[in-house]
């Protein structure tokens, strides 16, 4: 990663995810195909810039998985490349300033890794999406 002075990263992951309803937070990855997103009224993510966090819910993006629009995994993919660009943007400022090491600790402090039973999940779909 970047502490060890890589700052490429696998760029089809951020796509790849949203096509399943994986959407990345700096909480950790979330499935918004899950229940608990049916009525929510708010962003994916409430600090995100992105289009879809500034003109959709959360609640709306499930349904739109759930009723396989083709709306769903764009909307999804939008957010998830905005996520990625602002935070190596995050950290290439942090470097400048001289602080990396405090922003990578706040950042692996507060985001939450995937849970593997869902990350085996999201492979599964993925994999059905691809004739496997």
């Amino acid at each position: 990663g970047v502490a060890r002075g890589v700052d490429m990263f696998d760029c089809v992951l951020p796509t790849r995810v949203a096509r399943n309803g994986a959407l990345f937070t700096r909480q950790g990855r979330v499935d918004i195909t899950k229940r608990q997103f049916a009525e929510q009224g708010e962003p994916v993510d409430q600090g995100c810039d992105c289009y879809t966090c500034q003109n959709f819910s959360a609640g709306y993006l499930r349904h739109l998985f759930r009723a396989k629009e083709l709306l769903a995994p764009r909307l999804a993919s939008i957010h998830n490349l905005r996520f990625i660009m602002r935070l190596m943007a995050d950290m290439r400022r942090a470097i400048l300033e001289g602080r990396f090491q405090e922003f990578r600790q706040e950042f692996l402090g507060s985001y939450q890794p995937t849970n593997e039973i869902a990350r085996q999940q999201q492979k599964e779909k993925w994999l059905q999406a691809r004739g496997g």
